[in-house]
């Protein structure tokens, strides 16, 4: 949506180089790792800020400055003619983007010129493409492409059901598109910079640097949902971050810990000690805020990292702890758990120095005393021993994990005999010293 409103906008730009220019961002199927995102955090009445591990940076709306909301479509629960509702990583369920009540337009980028090429001649998106959706509530042009390039551009009707094709009519011919692999949904022509709310919105941004100050084109909104909204005041906030075992977990610590603390996970699979280095401020949120502030948090980088560097794990984990000591809170490091025998017993490290992957063996081997490592320097991080929990039961709760084979992942009273021990680490880490 196009704005003659001046305002501003601060937001993390590290390298002049990650800016683009405007038309490499506006359209088309869209590569988010070239850009530098974070929270946006208010700084006065014309202007915010959008925070990353580097600091505070300031943005400037221009008056051909556009706003589209950026939604991955694996979070969007339903899209019809006037709502998109979808959650954040199991954080937030139900949240809703109003829509306008007037024809919607889209233009479909698909990556590969074998897939162009196909969908052209059947009329029919699979799901499997590399692609991006944007869509407008301004007409566009009809257009079939000949190559990635190009769109396919026409007038667009929302699927009830996103398991069913939505459909994308063009001079008169329906096209099916299935979304399953879009990358983003990019929604134009819908929020303006009034609607770049603080501490509840991630920011992307494209556009030129000038005395310090990015002049922005095109600002990438995901919404990030209040999760403050539903805390209850008298009790202590508690964040867990962590990949897909903290999501096997997450109902079991939720229920041992119901009406003692306000439990928080980011809107995402935490991933690799990287992705926590680049998202760890915008995972914080505005922290010095009244209401937002943090009390005790746990955190997990390891699964993703078994093919990493010791050097390369340990500096992510250094970046990771310089920022969680910013918040005071009780600092809470959850060793990663083991990988099950069904793999081959893990080996030497690579001749880069890299650990052997996910091999039975490997957390205990290298990326535990690797992380240990690091928290050992850091003697107010208290260590909550996961991976000693499942070794412990190997015989126990945890035989049939550790004999059926590949799986690292948890399920039923494995899952929750992990989120039980959080728990407990928990609620002693917080209990008052006398």
């Amino acid at each position: 949506m196009k704005t003659e409103r001046l305002s501003r906008l601060a937001f993390g730009i590290v390298i002049l180089g990650l800016l683009l220019p405007a038309a490499g961002y506006a359209e088309g199927v869209l590569d988010f790792r070239g850009m530098t995102s974070g929270l946006i955090i208010p700084l006065d009445d014309q202007s915010m800020y959008v925070r990353n591990p580097e600091g505070q940076f300031e943005v400037r709306f221009q008056s051909h400055t556009e706003v589209a909301i950026k939604l991955s479509y694996v979070d969007v629960r339903e899209m019809s003619d006037t709502t998109i509702r979808f959650q954040n990583h199991k954080v937030l369920d139900g949240l809703e983007i109003a829509l306008p009540a007037k024809q919607a337009y889209a233009r479909f980028y698909v990556r590969r010129q074998e897939d162009v090429a196909r969908i052209a001649e059947t009329r029919v998106a699979t799901g499997w493409e590399k692609c991006n959706l944007h869509i407008y509530y301004e007409p566009v042009a009809d257009n079939v492409p000949d190559s990635p390039n190009e769109a396919f551009a026409g007038k667009f009707f929302y699927s009830d059901d996103k398991r069913k094709p939505a459909r994308l009519i063009i001079n008169g011919k329906t096209y099916s598109l299935m979304l399953n692999k879009s990358r983003e949904v990019l929604i134009h022509n819908v929020w303006g910079v009034i609607d770049c709310r603080p501490f509840v919105n991630d920011a992307f941004v494209s556009g030129k640097q000038t005395d310090g100050v990015v002049l922005a084109d095109d600002i990438y909104v995901t919404p990030l949902g209040d999760s403050a909204n539903t805390d209850d005041p008298d009790l202590a906030r508690y964040l867990f971050i962590g990949d897909s075992i903290s999501g096997n977990y997450d109902a079991s610590l939720r229920a041992a810990l119901k009406g003692r603390f306000n439990l928080h996970h980011p809107p995402t699979n935490c991933g690799p000690s990287i992705k926590g280095r680049a998202n760890i401020v915008s995972w914080l949120g505005a922290y010095g805020e009244k209401g937002r502030h943090w009390d005790v948090i746990s955190f997990n980088h390891g699964h993703w990292d078994s093919s990493n560097t010791k050097a390369g794990y340990q500096s992510n984990l250094e970046a990771i702890i310089t920022e969680l000591k910013k918040t005071k809170a009780k600092l809470v490091w959850v060793t990663t758990c083991p990988v099950p025998g069904g793999t081959d017993p893990v080996g030497a490290l690579g001749a880069d120095g890299r650990a052997p992957g996910r091999k039975t063996g490997v957390m205990e081997k290298y990326l535990n005393p690797w992380a240990l490592e690091v928290i050992r320097r850091h003697p107010q991080i208290s260590v909550c021993d996961q991976w000693q929990l499942v070794k412990d039961g190997e015989n126990g709760v945890f035989k049939e994990w550790w004999d059926r084979g590949h799986d690292v992942h948890f399920g039923g009273e494995q899952a929750q005999a992990l989120g039980e021990y959080l728990a407990r680490h928990i609620e002693k880490v917080m209990k008052p010293t006398k």
